[in-house]
């Protein structure tokens, strides 16, 4: 066949062409393996939360917990309110859904806010939790947690909003 690729050297997707910090790319990448896990046809927003909360160590995880929210219980939240599909397409690449892609969009717009180069799990935490798209944003709206709360806990772990 002319068009034929081999669909083994097809790269995974990849986020707009600004800067991620590494802990971030790790994320997007581990969003697409937890929408594949949860037989998705697109990389939705809750797979990105629940990347960024896998580690309970990481920025998201700490910033949610001295917020008083324990990042296992949104976790929980977040897989009740999107289970995972008993069928679904396999496929090597999953593309970001609109969703994912306004969380993006706010965690960049947060980075030129704050003056930073790169965009860190902490703003992409800001930028899931503040898009109205998504099912974390419906899930865990009456949490009430709002992005000034977060930027405080995010800097009080330590380390820069813009960079976290």
């Amino acid at each position: 066949m002319l068009f034929r690729r081999n669909k083994l050297n097809v790269p995974p997707p990849r986020p707009p062409d600004l800067p991620f910090d590494d802990a971030a790319r790790d994320a997007l990448g581990d969003a697409t393996a937890q929408a594949q896990r949860a037989n998705s046809s697109a990389v939705h927003a809750e797979h990105l939360l629940l990347a960024l909360l896998a580690d309970p160590a990481s920025v998201p995880s700490r910033a949610l917990t001295r917020l008083g929210f324990a990042p296992d219980d949104i976790k929980a939240r977040i897989e009740r309110a999107a289970p995972p599909r008993p069928w679904g397409i396999r496929a090597p690449v999953l593309p970001f859904a609109d969703d994912t892609k306004g969380s993006i969009e706010f965690a960049m717009r947060e980075a030129r806010i704050a003056g930073a180069r790169e965009v860190g799990t902490g703003l992409l935490l800001m930028g899931v939790l503040q898009s109205p798209q998504g099912v974390p944003f419906r899930a865990l709206a009456h949490l009430d947690i709002t992005p000034v709360a977060l930027r405080s806990a995010i800097a009080a772990e330590g380390r820069d909003p813009a960079t976290g």
